[in-house]
């Protein structure tokens, strides 16, 4: 990792971006779980306006090419919830859990020692600095 003289290595972004990736599985699991659910229900509008409204050509036309995209808007959803299901699962599970409340923890200490870092001095015990009399 190069880093300048006067900057040291921060590793706190890491693992508060891991843990913000984990939160956002989770909340993108879900949005993309009831996602899916609206466009099989908006599927099943398309097919019945196609089969009971007698649609001339140009708007059976529309109404394929609006079913189309919303099948590959489903497929999206779908293919994104098979993803992050098994690390939804795990994150739900107790280990998961404890998990990340320990990578919180890491996060808030990783954070106090680079503060601690970024405003330490030191003070010579022995040598006088050059600008005070011996």
């Amino acid at each position: 990792m190069s880093q300048s003289k006067d900057k040291k290595p921060k590793f706190s972004p890491y693992i508060s971006d891991a843990i913000k990736m984990m939160e956002r599985a989770a909340a993108d699991y879900e949005w993309c779980g009831t996602e899916q659910h609206r466009l099989d229900q908006l599927t099943q509008d398309y097919l019945h306006s196609l089969e009971l409204d007698g649609l001339n050509y140009a708007e059976r036309a529309k109404v394929a090419t609006r079913l189309a995209q919303c099948r590959r808007d489903r497929r999206e959803c779908k293919d994104t919830v098979e993803i992050l299901e098994p690390l939804v699962n795990f994150l739900a599970s107790d280990r998961g859990k404890q998990l990340v409340n320990l990578l919180r923890e890491v996060l808030g200490k990783t954070r106090k020692v680079e503060e601690k870092m970024d405003t330490r001095r030191y003070y010579p015990r022995v040598l006088q600095p050059p600008d005070e009399p011996k």
